[in-house]
Parts: structure tokens; C-alpha cells; sequence
């Protein structure tokens, strides 16, 4: 497996595996700890790595200066902004509703919806092996979510996860378009610099995520102010931890969207299958969990789907004609 271990995302992706564990966990006891309120978490997470960011920018000079054009702006980074504050939204509602395990193995899911995807929007073929390897990942999800209701969640949790999917592989597919330059409606688009990528689309999600905010959680952050107060030790704690996740949030989309800069959207979410199952198990290490046998193989037998897929995908098409997603 050389070629596998010195890809340019293999050590993106290290950091990308800490980041958004620790990342998610910290959203949980955040959740835990200040009664809920995960849009409001999220919106004020996003505009913390608005800043960082900028200040990046400003400091290294990459991607300083450079601008999408409108073409740009309202075809793929305004939508870009909708289907990834849908998905962070619904993530976290669904965590405030379900264990981290089960939102993981939900997650699993992603690389099927990518792949359709990939063939309706990038006009992308599949080939036999590819979609064997997706079926050994859902067979693996299916055997995942069986049993324990600590790994299933509530349904509402279920629900909002299954959307958050989906949107999610949206997101994953005009991330790809953008960073690589591909083309869209038979316009080639120019590629666009992780960094301002990320300082378009950060602001605007958390915009949506806020107005998300004001109309579902605006009565239940009332209902905790009359009832405990807010004291300014306590919005110390909330700010203070606030903007720890939103630098985890910054460091884990810069390392995300350098292994979507270098890969194929399904070869990266395979790769992101493979950082579920590493949280699943450093969940274990801070909340109580049951997993079956059952749970266990069906996880084992998505990380080898998802290991087959991107080793699959350094290799060669056979025919000139054939591109690999």
C-alpha cells in the first residue's frame, strides 16, 4: 500500500480523524452542559472559523485577495452554504437526540448517496468493482444499525441524520467541483483556494444556521434564561467553549476539504467512513456504549468496504474512457 500512505490526503487526513473526534465530542458535552441550544452552538462555531479564517489569510497570504465570480457565487457556493447548514444543523440536532455512535453509523451511508450523485450531477460512470465495494459498505451500515438502542438513537434523531446524509454528500460533490475546477453545465469553472472557499461559505451557513436558530431554539433559550439566569461566569464557560470548537471546526474543514482537493468525492467519503469507525471507538472511551457482535462486524466490514474503495481508486481505469468517482 505505498501509494496509499504517501497520497497528499493520508496526512490530512490524520489530523482530519483528531480534530472532528475531539470536535464532536466537545459538541456533546457542550450540548450537555448549557441545555441543548446545538443550532446556536453550530451558528457561533461557524462564525469563529470565519475569523480564523481571515486571520489565516492575512497572515500566510493564501488565497488572500481572490474572489469568485458571481457565476460562482449563486451557482455553487450559495447552495454549497444550504446543504452544509442543513447538514451541520441537523447533525447536531440529531446528537442532542441520539448516541455518537449512532450518528456515526448513520454516516456510513454517505459514500451511496455520493456515488448517485456523482453519476447524476458529474456525469460520472460506475464501474462493477465500484459499486460491489458500495454494496459491501451498506451491507456493513445495515448489519452497523442493527439491535442496541444505544447505537439506533431515537427516531427523530434517525431522521434528521438520514437528511443530514444526504445533504452532506451534496456538500461533498460541490466541494469537489469547486477545489478541482470541474465543469458545470459544460462551463469550466476555475479552482478555487481551500481557504476562500471556506471564507465564502463559513459566514453564509452560519447566517442560515442562525435564522434556524431564531425560529426553533429562540423560545428554549428564553425558557433557560428565566429559569437559571445567565450569569457571567457562565457565558464565560459557554464563549470560552465555544470558541475552542469553532477552532477544531476550522481545523477539521481545512483538513476535509484538502483530502476533497485530492481525491474523488466517493474515495474521500470512503476515507470518511474509516474516521466513523475510529470515533465510534474513541466514543467508548468517554460514554457508555453497547455494541453488539453484530454492531462489530457490520463496522469492521464497512471500514474494509471503504479501505477496498480508496485503495480501488488509486489504481488505474482500464479503458481511457472510464473515470473513476
Amino acid at each position: 500500500m505505498p501509494s496509499l500512505l504517501n497520497h497528499p490526503a493520508t496526512k490530512h487526513a490524520v489530523w482530519n480523524f483528531m480534530s472532528y473526534s475531539i470536535w464532536t465530542l466537545w459538541n456533546k458535552k457542550i450540548f450537555s452542559d448549557f441545555g441543548g441550544l446545538p443550532l446556536l452552538s453550530t451558528a457561533l462555531q461557524m462564525g469563529v472559523v470565519t475569523l480564523i479564517v481571515m486571520a489565516v489569510q492575512a497572515a500566510t497570504g493564501q488565497g488572500r485577495g481572490e474572489k469568485a465570480s458571481e457565476e460562482v457565487l449563486y451557482k455553487l457556493l450559495v447552495p454549497l452554504s444550504v446543504v452544509r447548514s442543513c447538514d451541520l444543523g441537523l447533525a447536531n440536532l440529531a446528537l442532542s437526540a441520539m448516541s455518537v455512535a449512532g450518528q456515526q453509523i448513520l454516516k456510513s451511508t454517505i459514500p451511496v448517496w455520493v456515488c448517485v450523485l456523482s453519476v447524476v450531477y458529474l456525469r460520472r460512470k460506475v464501474s462493477a468493482m465500484q459499486a460491489l465495494i458500495v454494496l459491501v459498505i451498506v451491507c456493513g451500515t445495515a448489519m452497523a444499525t442493527v439491535g442496541d438502542p444505544d447505537v439506533t438513537g431515537t427516531t427523530f434523531g434517525i431522521v434528521c441524520m438520514l437528511f443530514s446524509c444526504f445533504c452532506r454528500a451534496g456538500k461533498c460533490v460541490i466541494n469537489t467541483t469547486l477545489l478541482q475546477g470541474l465543469p458545470t453545465g459544460g462551463t469550466q469553472q476555475p479552482k478555487l483556494h481551500k481557504l476562500t472557499l471556506l471564507r465564502y461559505e463559513a459566514p453564509m451557513s452560519g447566517c442560515i444556521i442562525m435564522v434556524g436558530c431564531l425560529c426553533f431554539e429562540l423560545p428554549h433559550l428564553i425558557q433557560l434564561a428565566m429559569a437559571f439566569g445567565f450569569t457571567w461566569p457562565t457565558i464565560a464557560r459557554f464563549a470560552s467553549a465555544t470558541l475552542v470548537n469553532g477552532a477544531l471546526m476550522f481545523l477539521n474543514q481545512v483538513t476535509y476539504l484538502a483530502i476533497v482537493e485530492h481525491t474523488s468525492p466517493v474515495a474521500s467519503q470512503a476515507l470518511m467512513n474509516i474516521k466513523m469507525i475510529f470515533l465510534i471507538l474513541f466514543s467508548t472511551l468517554f460514554y457508555p456504549l453497547h455494541l453488539s457482535v453484530v454492531n462489530g462486524l457490520g463496522m469492521a466490514l464497512a471500514g474494509i468496504g471503504a479501505a477496498m474503495y480508496s485503495i480501488y481508486s488509486d489504481s488505474p481505469p482500464k479503458k481511457s474512457s472510464e473515470v473513476a468517482i
